[in-house]
C-alpha cells in the first residue's frame, strides 16, 4: 500500500460509512488503520512489532494499553492526492544494449510518443518501467551480452507529484518502487496474460486496496505472533513411565495457563518426613529375612534403652537443680566459714599465736578432741582440765591460765558460728558424694557412638559436661554455671527408638496379606511426589508458557483476516465483478470490437481476490477464445480487458503502451488511437511504437482536438510530444537531437542545414572517417524521409498523408495546380539519390556515402525549393 490507496476514497465511500465498518474491528486493527491513514504508508518492521504488542495487550485485556480509532471523515480528509507523472528516465546502466547514461525524456504533456525502428531500445526502456512499477508481466533484465564489462542494471526515474519534482533510484532485483506501484504497462506479454484462463484484476478500488493492506498487515502481525509462539517451546521434562498413572501426573495433563501457584504447591508438595517415609518403606520392602530383622530390632532397642538409663543418670546427677544446689551449698559453707573465722579473730585476738580459730587450727582442735576422747581421757568429755590433767597437745600440766585458755577455745568451737560453718561444710561433702562420676572422653565417645552423632557434636557436648562437672566440684557462684543442652542426645535417642518402633511396626505389617502391594504403591506415589517436587520450577515455567500461548492464541484470533476477507470479497463482487464486466463491454465497443461475442467471467479466489477469464458467449459448443478469434481480434479484446481493468480505479496514474496496435487493421488502429488520445485527457499516456502509421494517426487525432479547441477559443485538451530513438552501431536507446518528424518540413530542413551539417563538416575536415560515415548515414536517412515529408506537406499541401484515411481538399487542392514538371523531376532525383539510406540494400552492394559537398548542396537545394514552391502555391 502507498499513498494512492487514499486518493479515491472520497469517490468510493460515503463519508463515515467505511469508518463505521472499521469500528467493529479489533481495537489494535483500528489503531493500525488510523496510523496508516495518518502516515499514508504500510507499517515498517518496527511498527509491525509495536502493533503485535498492541494486539497482545488487547488479547490480555491490558488496562494500560492505549488504542486509536478512525474518526468519521478521516479517510475522506486524507483522500486529496496530487497527480503523478513520469518526466524522464536517466543515468541508465546495464540494461540490454542501451548506451550507458542514456536518458529518455517524456516531456511535460499528457501524451508522449516514443518512436524508433526495431532494435532502437524501446523494449529496454519499457522493461525498466515494468520492473520499477511491479508489473505482473515484467521481464528479467540483462545487460549487454556482447560487452566485456557488465554493470548492474540501474536507472534514475524522474517524476512529478503535483508540482513537486522527485527522483527515484531503481536497481534491478530490488523491490517495486512504491511511488510507481499504480503505473500500468500494456505490451504483448500483458495481452497474453489477459487471455489466460484465470487473470487476477490488476487494480483494486480504494476501499478494497485499504482492506487488502489491512489483510497484509494482519498476516504480518500474525506471522510475528506465530514466530513468538514458535519459540515458546515446552521445557517440561517427560513424566517417567512409572509415574504416568499417578494422580499428580493426571493433574499435570490438565495444566493450563490459569493454574494457580497454590495448586502447583499442593500437587508438588514433598517434605523431609515424606522422604523419610519413602526411604523407610523402601527399606521394609528390601528386607529379605523379616524375622531375623525383628530380633535385631529388639536387641538394638534394648541397647538404646540401656544407654538412655546411663545417660539419664548422668543427666539427673548433673541437672541444673543438682549443680545449682551443690554450688549454692558451697557458697554457704564458704561464707559461713569466713564468718566463723572472723569471729575467731575477734575472740582470740590477744592469743600469743596467730591463726587461732582459723581452718588449720580448727583441724588441729578437732584432732585434739578426738585424741582426748579416744585415748588420753577415755570416757570423759573434752577438754579435761581438772586435777592433774595435762594438755593433750603438749602433754604439760595445765596451769590456771592454760585451763582458762582451753576452756575458752572449747566454748568458741561449740559456739553458733562454728557450728553453722561445720554443718554447711558437711552439707557440701554430702552433695559431693552424690555427684555422679563423669566418664572419660574415650568412654563418652564409645557410649554416644550408638546414636551416630556427628563427631564434632559429641566432642562439643563432652566439653560442656566436663566444664559443668568441674563447676559442680569447685564453683561457688551460681551465675557461672554453664548451660548444657541434652537435646541432641535426647532427640537422637528418641529418633533411634522411634525408628526402630516404626520399622518393627512396618515389618510386622509387611507380614500381613496384601500389605506388600500397598507399600509398593505407596513407594511409587512417594517417588512420584519427589520427582514432581523437583520439577516445581519447570511446572511453574510451563504454566507461564501456557499462559503466554493462550494470550498469543487470542491475539492470533484478533489478527485473523476472515472478516477482512469477507469484506473484500463483498467489495470484489460489487465493484470488481459487476463493474469490470460493464467497463469491458464499454471498452470493447469504443475499440470497435462490439461484434465480438466475448465476455469476462469472474471467479472469487478468497481474501478479496477475483480472477477473470474471457469466454465466448452465444456459441453452440465450448471453445477457447484464442482458438476462435484472429490474432488482431485477440489483441483488441486484450486491450479492452486491460483498459477496463485499470480504469476501474479513478486514480490519475500513467498508462504505458508498448506497440498497442500490433496485428490490428486500419479500423482497429484508428479506434485504438482515438481511445488513447481520450485517455490522455485525464492521465499521462506514453506510447512506444515502431509504426509510423501510429505516430501519424496520433498526431492527426491530436491536431483535430486542437483545431476544435481553437475554434472554441479553448486551450488544447491534449498536448503530444514525440521522442525519436535511434541505434548507432551496437548501442541503442539514443534520443535523436534532431528528428525530421518534429514540426513542418521547412523547419526540419533548416535545422538540418544550420545545425547538423556544420557539425558534420567539422568531423569531415578532421578526417575522422569512421565517425563521418556513421554520422552521414544517419543524416542521409533523415534527409530521405524529409524529402518524402516534403512531398506530403509541401508538394501535395497535406491533401494526402500516409497512414491518414481521410483526403482533405478544402482550401488545399488548388495548390496542386501549381506543380510543374521541374518540381517532379527535382523531387524524383533526390528520392533516387538517397533511397539507399532508408531502404534495405544487398550486403554485396552497400550504399556509398555521398561527399560532404554533395550532401550540403542537396540540402540547401531542398530548402530553397520549399521556400520557392510555398510562395508559388499561395500566389
Amino acid at each position: 500500500m502507498n499513498k494512492e490507496f487514499l486518493a479515491q476514497t472520497a469517490h468510493d465511500v460515503k463519508p463515515g460509512a467505511f469508518e463505521v465498518w472499521l469500528s467493529g474491528r479489533p481495537k489494535w486493527l483500528q489503531t493500525a488503520a488510523s496510523r496508516m491513514i495518518g502516515s499514508r504508508k504500510m507499517p515498517d518492521e518496527r511498527e509491525i512489532q509495536d502493533l503485535a504488542e498492541l494486539c497482545i495487550a488487547e488479547a490480555s485485556a491490558d488496562k494500560h494499553a492505549v488504542f486509536e480509532v478512525v474518526h468519521p471523515g478521516q479517510l475522506e480528509n486524507a483522500a486529496q492526492q496530487p497527480e503523478l507523472k513520469l518526466r524522464e528516465l536517466s543515468d541508465i546502466r546495464g540494461v540490454n544494449a542501451i548506451k550507458d547514461d542514456a536518458r529518455l525524456p517524456f516531456g511535460l504533456g499528457n501524451l508522449t510518443i516514443v518512436y524508433g525502428p526495431n532494435g532502437a531500445g524501446k523494449t529496454g526502456f519499457t522493461r525498466i518501467l515494468k520492473e520499477a512499477c511491479g508489473s505482473r508481466a515484467k521481464d528479467g533484465i540483462y545487460g549487454n551480452v556482447y560487452a566485456e564489462a557488465v554493470h548492474p542494471s540501474s536507472a534514475k526515474i524522474h517524476i512529478t507529484v503535483g508540482v513537486e519534482a522527485k527522483t527515484l533510484e531503481w536497481n534491478s532485483g530490488g523491490n517495486t518502487l512504491q511511488a510507481l506501484r499504480h503505473i500500468h504497462v500494456f505490451d504483448s506479454k500483458t495481452a497474453s496474460m489477459y487471455m489466460a484462463k484465470d487473470n487476477e484484476a490488476a487494480y483494486e478500488p480504494s476501499r478494497m486496496r485499504f482492506v487488502s493492506s489491512l489483510i497484509r498487515l494482519s498476516d504480518a502481525v500474525a506471522g510475528t505472533l506465530s514466530a513468538r509462539k514458535a519459540v515458546l517451546v515446552s521445557k517440561m521434562p517427560a513424566v517417567p513411565v512409572e509415574f504416568s498413572q499417578t494422580n499428580t501426573a493426571n493433574w499435570l495433563k490438565r495444566l493450563t495457563g490459569t493454574t494457580q501457584a497454590s495448586a502447583i504447591a499442593e500437587h508438588c508438595f514433598y517434605s523431609a518426613e515424606l522422604d523419610a517415609e519413602r526411604v523407610q518403606t523402601e527399606g521394609f520392602l528390601a528386607q529379605q529375612d523379616i524375622g531375623k530383622r525383628l530380633e535385631a530390632i529388639v536387641r538394638a532397642r534394648s541397647d538404646f534403652v540401656a544407654f538412655g538409663r546411663w545417660a539419664g543418670a548422668l543427666k539427673l546427677g548433673l541437672s541444673e537443680a543438682a549443680v545449682r544446689g551443690l554450688v549454692a551449698a558451697r557458697y554457704i559453707a564458704v561464707t559461713t566459714r569466713r564468718a566463723a573465722g572472723e569471729g575467731a579473730k575477734a575472740a582470740f585476738g590477744n592469743a600469743p599465736l596467730e591463726g587461732v580459730g582459723q581452718e588449720a587450727w580448727m583441724h588441729l582442735w578437732a584432732k585434739a578432741r578426738q585424741f582426748s576422747e579416744a585415748h588420753a581421757y577415755r570416757g570423759r568429755d573434752f577438754p579435761v582440765i581438772d586435777g592433774d590433767a595435762r594438755c593433750v597437745l603438749c602433754h604439760q600440766e595445765l596451769g590456771q591460765e592454760g585451763r582458762q585458755r582451753i576452756s575458752h577455745f572449747e566454748a568458741y568451737v561449740r559456739g553458733g558460728l562454728e557450728v553453722d560453718a561445720g554443718k554447711a561444710e558437711e552439707q557440701v561433702v554430702a552433695l559431693l558424694a552424690r555427684l555422679p562420676r563423669i566418664p572419660t572422653q574415650e568412654e563418652w565417645m564409645v557410649q554416644t557412638a550408638i546414636l551416630k552423632m556427628e563427631l564434632s557434636e559429641a566432642d562439643g557436648m563432652y566439653a560442656s559436661l566436663d566444664q559443668l562437672h568441674r563447676c559442680a566440684r569447685e564453683e561457688t557462684e551460681v551465675e557461672k554455671i554453664p548451660a548444657v543442652s541434652w537435646k541432641p542426645v535426647d532427640e537422637a535417642l528418641t529418633a533411634k527408638i522411634q525408628a526402630l518402633n516404626i520399622e518393627e511396626q512396618g515389618l510386622r505389617a509387611l507380614q500381613l496379606d496384601g500389605k506388600r502391594k500397598e507399600m509398593e504403591n505407596r513407594v511409587v506415589h512417594l517417588k512420584a511426589q519427589q520427582w514432581f517436587s523437583q520439577q516445581k520450577e519447570a511446572i511453574a515455567a510451563e504454566v507461564e508458557r501456557l499462559r503466554q500461548i493462550s494470550i498469543l492464541d487470542q491475539a492470533l484470533a484478533l489478527a485473523g483476516t476472515t472478516a477482512l476477507s469477507r469484506k473484500n470479497t463483498e467489495l470484489a463482487r460489487d465493484e470488481l465483478d459487476a463493474g469490470y464486466k460493464e467497463r469491458f463491454e464499454a471498452e470493447l465497443d469504443r475499440l470497435g470490437g462490439n461484434r465480438l461475442s466475448v465476455k469476462p467471467m469472474g471467479k472469487p479466489q478468497g481474501k478479496g481476490k477475483t480472477t477473470f477469464s474471457l469466454a465466448l458467449h452465444g456459441t453452440k459448443r465450448q471453445a477457447a477464445v484464442d482458438r476462435i478469434l484472429s490474432e488482431g481480434e485477440l489483441r483488441i479484446v486484450a486491450l479492452a480487458a486491460f483498459i477496463a481493468d485499470i480504469t476501474g480505479a479513478t486514480q490519475s496514474t500513467p498508462f504505458i503502451f508498448d506497440d498497442p496496435i500490433s496485428s490490428l487493421d486500419q479500423d482497429f488502429e484508428e479506434r485504438v488511437v482515438a481511445r488513447l488520445v481520450e485517455l490522455a485527457k485525464q492521465r499521462q499516456v506514453i506510447v512506444f511504437t515502431h509504426r509510423l502509421s501510429l505516430v501519424t494517426l496520433i498526431e492527426d487525432s491530436v491536431k483535430k482536438l486542437k483545431d476544435i479547441a481553437a475554434s472554441a477559443k479553448l486551450p488544447p485538451p491534449v498536448d503530444s510530444n514525440l521522442v525519436t530513438l535511434r541505434r548507432l552501431g551496437k548501442q541503442t536507446g539514443l534520443v535523436t537531437q534532431f528528428s525530421i518528424r518534429d514540426g513542418k518540413p521547412q523547419k526540419a530542413v533548416n535545422r538540418l542545414r544550420d545545425e547538423l551539417l556544420p557539425k558534420l563538416k567539422v568531423i569531415h575536415d578532421a578526417g575522422e572517417v569512421e565517425a563521418y560515415e556513421s554520422q552521414v548515414k544517419g543524416i542521409c536517412s533523415d534527409f530521405r524521409i524529409l524529402v518524402e515529408r516534403a512531398v506530403e506537406y509541401v508538394l501535395l499541401n497535406e491533401v494526402l498523408l500516409r497512414f491518414r484515411r481521410s483526403v482533405q481538399t478544402q482550401g488545399r487542392v488548388t495548390a496542386l495546380a501549381k506543380i510543374c514538371k521541374e518540381d517532379c523531376e527535382f523531387i524524383d532525383g533526390l528520392m533516387t539519390s538517397y533511397s539507399a539510406f532508408e531502404h534495405s540494400q544487398a550486403d554485396e552492394l552497400p550504399a556509398e556515402v555521398p561527399d560532404f559537398a554533395v550532401l550540403e548542396t542537396d540540402v540547401k537545394a531542398l530548402a530553397e525549393w520549399m521556400d520557392e514552391f510555398s510562395r508559388r502555391a499561395v500566389a
